[in-house]
């Protein structure tokens, strides 16, 4: 048994995320094998371009800068709407950057374009707070909606506030490449459906070899939570919304989830690659990311739970607020990862499933270097669904066995169910997994997965820690020290 590598994982994962979207500084890019590269970011000097100099930002280079205010007579008071000039600028301009002073401009309809090519939004302030966008639509608006793709858009540095009632504020943004949203939040309550929710982000890419980033993205403010809407008649919108037609690549990263209604994230339909890095989910109902599938990536992310001590301004109970829920609907795909991520959950509902749900709609995955702090009965850690019988969607591509490697399990009144249960996935592979929960008995639990094994385990406790049929696994080094429950810096290296 490895000590050192526990010790070091444990470290490692204890503090994953936890900073997720708290800064402004944009994350130096990662270079990801087989995606397309970021530009280097040239930021617009103070003093403004020279004649004839373009502006590059985020790698979308603008020939013309514009002030919202003194060139195109936006109110930046609030008073008059600013609808006209503004859809005038996203259906005239190109190779434009139009820059907005500090202050509260007011939006009464959605704007809506064709394509744009390299048009940019820009708050002008020290951070994001001090350009605000509202409308007093209830029913909801859409402050750019760009149907049909174009090349070149940039939204930074800017907030939308909901306001304590009227609808909420969405952004469909649909490019063939180079789609940057930079440093945006979105604050205030957020409605259900029937009283104006929007989906506040649709970050599209309509071709193939596209790139879209989503940097330093929060919204955290109070919502209405309600039931799945065939069950109740009612329902709600959710954060960011991806569909079949993205086919390039997107990558969320340095964000901040919190209090969504139903999925914060739902990207499992889309054809494309999606990245989720660096980012924070905190109670949030249904699923904080709905993802799976071959290209789909989530490293390095925190998802915590506590929805006894959730916002104060919330509406409604919450039902079921599962981590991530991996299927991939009607696709029916293998492929993608789950790496480096912190699932702590202090308390929840009744029905809540687990951290990780894998539906029998997504083949085989890999979930590693990844801890489970797990403190709610009923909860497990990692449930996995047999393809034969997907709930979600068709019955996933083989292969389908999973690889769980490098785990650390642990929670107070936990064991009530398996903290790992694997249904139907023949040749799935447990490795290097320290599991220490308060009843150690089935703690891990194997149906009808012949060919599997499980090596390098250790358990706290002695007791019959797994549920499976004799001669469908091989199980190798499997140890009972209390190895999960040390403290890292009380050991010499």
């Amino acid at each position: 048994m490895n000590r050192r590598r526990y010790l070091k994982l444990f470290a490692a994962t204890a503090t994953v995320g936890v900073l997720a979207g708290c800064s402004q500084t944009p994350e130096r890019p990662e270079t990801v094998t087989s995606t397309p590269e970021e530009k280097p970011v040239t930021p617009t000097p103070d003093e403004g371009p020279t004649p004839d100099e373009p502006v590059i930002r985020y790698g979308i280079e603008f020939k013309t800068v514009l002030n919202a205010v003194e060139d195109l007579g936006m109110d930046p008071n609030g008073n008059e709407p600013i609808d006209d000039a503004f859809l005038s600028f996203l259906e005239n301009r190109r190779n434009t950057l139009l820059e907005f002073p500090p202050g509260t401009y007011r939006f009464d309809e959605s704007h809506e374009v064709e394509t744009v090519s390299s048009l940019g939004i820009r708050g002008l302030g020290r951070d994001r707070g001090a350009v605000v966008f509202t409308t007093p639509a209830r029913e909801g608006r859409r402050f750019v909606n760009i149907r049909e793709g174009g090349v070149g858009f940039l939204l930074e540095n800017v907030t939308f506030d909901h306001g304590p009632g009227n609808g909420s504020i969405g952004n469909v943004l649909r490019l063939d490449d180079k789609l940057r949203v930079q440093n945006v939040e979105h604050i205030g309550f957020n409605p259900t459906t029937q009283n104006g929710a929007l989906d506040n982000l649709s970050p599209q890419i309509l071709s193939k070899g596209g790139l879209a980033v989503v940097d330093n993205y929060v919204r955290t403010g109070p919502t209405h939570i309600v039931s799945h809407g065939h069950l109740d008649g009612t329902s709600n919108a959710g954060c960011i919304w991806l569909g079949e037609d993205h086919v390039g690549t997107l990558r969320i990263r340095n964000s901040h989830f919190a209090n969504t209604g139903t999925n914060s994230i739902y990207c499992s339909r889309a054809v494309g690659r999606v990245e989720i890095r660096n980012c924070r989910f905190e109670n949030n109902n249904q699923a904080s990311l709905r993802i799976g599938g071959k290209g789909s990536l989530v490293k390095n992310c925190t998802f915590f739970l506590d929805t006894d001590n959730a916002h104060p301004d919330n509406v409604g109970e919450y039902i079921n607020p599962n981590a991530i829920v991996w299927e991939t609907g009607n696709r029916g795909l293998s492929g993608g990862v789950i790496d480096g991520c912190s699932f702590v959950y202090n308390s929840a509902p009744n029905k809540t499933i687990a951290a990780i749900w894998a539906d029998g709609s997504a083949g085989a995955f890999t979930v590693k270097n990844s801890r489970f702090s797990i403190n709610v009965p009923g909860v497990q850690a990692i449930r996995i669904d047999d393809p034969e019988n997907p709930r979600l969607g068709k019955t996933a591509a083989k292969p389908w066995g999973v690889t769980l490697t490098n785990l650390v399990i642990e929670g107070s009144n936990a064991g009530v169910v398996p903290m790992i249960e694997i249904n139907g996935r023949p040749n799935s592979a447990l490795d290097g997994c320290c599991i220490s929960v308060s009843d150690a008995k089935n703690v891990v639990k194997l149906v009808q997965s012949p060919g599997s094994s499980l090596q390098n385990i250790n358990v706290t406790g002695t007791g019959e820690w797994l549920a499976a049929q004799q001669g469908e696994f091989v199980a190798q080094d499997i140890s009972y020290e209390r190895l999960c429950q040390l403290d890292p810096t009380s050991m010499s290296e």
